[in-house]
């Protein structure tokens, strides 16, 4: 297969200007693609559904340093004892793009 040739500056900086979502949807749009998946999406993919399975897709967050992980989460719990109660906290540090963890994102 021949080699490619890199694109130009000018081919990226249209390709940003093409293939950007920002604003797609609106100024005050939050959602961003999830506009996508609308109402018949979600019920065109239930009836895709052969079994309920369920299939994590998480990663362990590495908390020692390693050749592949120069950057380690850090854990911490805490808890504190009120009289016949009290409560107990995580804490996770964790740099997002790092090479030993993924991108964290929330749909609130």
């Amino acid at each position: 297969m021949p080699e490619r040739p890199l694109p130009s500056e000018k081919e990226v900086l249209s390709w940003i200007r093409e293939r950007r979502n920002w604003g797609r949807w609106g100024k005050d749009d939050e959602k961003g693609v999830l506009n996508l998946v609308t109402p018949a999406k979600r019920a065109a993919a239930a009836r895709l559904v052969k079994s309920g399975r369920s299939v994590s897709l998480s990663r362990p967050f590495p908390k020692e340093p390693g050749p592949n992980n120069s950057l380690p989460a850090h854990h911490y719990m805490k808890t504190a004892v009120r009289g016949k109660g009290g409560f107990s906290a995580d804490y996770y540090g964790i740099y997002y793009h790092g090479v030993a963890s993924t991108h964290i994102d929330a749909l609130c």
